[in-house]
């Protein structure tokens, strides 16, 4: 009797074990993520119609690489970092960190509707670029 419960007990955990293994927790970022837009919303008056456009194009040059559910590459022009991720699935932000920079997380940006944006405060104002994946 002992050996039976012990058998239905050891399936049961096995059953629970591959349905939680094998349940989506979020949505697939994998994949290469692209700028699709860029808003620069600078001070009239400490910024030049060429600066925003400058600000913008550089912008649009970086490319998120996700490539798994913790690992990316964020390669901006000619340079590619890597870097450890994760995924609010309550608020929807996503954290990254650099390899080199311990446990310290910096905000990426949130996913909205299968993008994500990313918005970042600076002297000059704000940027907020819109990424789509590829």
């Amino acid at each position: 009797m002992k050996s039976r419960l012990f058998l239905i007990i050891l399936l049961i955990s096995g059953l629970v074990a591959i349905v939680s293994c094998s349940t989506k927790k979020g949505p697939d970022l994998t994949g290469i993520w692209k700028v699709a837009d860029v808003k620069v919303e600078f001070n009239e008056q400490s910024s030049t119609p060429e600066m925003l456009r400058q600000v913008a194009e550089r912008e649009k040059q970086t490319i998120l690489e996700i490539q798994n559910d913790s690992v990316m590459s964020i390669i901006a022009g000619n340079t590619t970092y890597k870097a450890f991720w994760v995924l609010d699935q309550e608020s929807g932000i996503i954290n990254y960190r650099f390899e080199d920079m311990g446990a310290r997380m910096t905000e990426l940006g949130k996913l909205i509707d299968g993008t994500i944006v990313a918005e970042s405060e600076t002297a000059m104002g704000k940027i907020i670029v819109t990424y789509q994946k590829d």
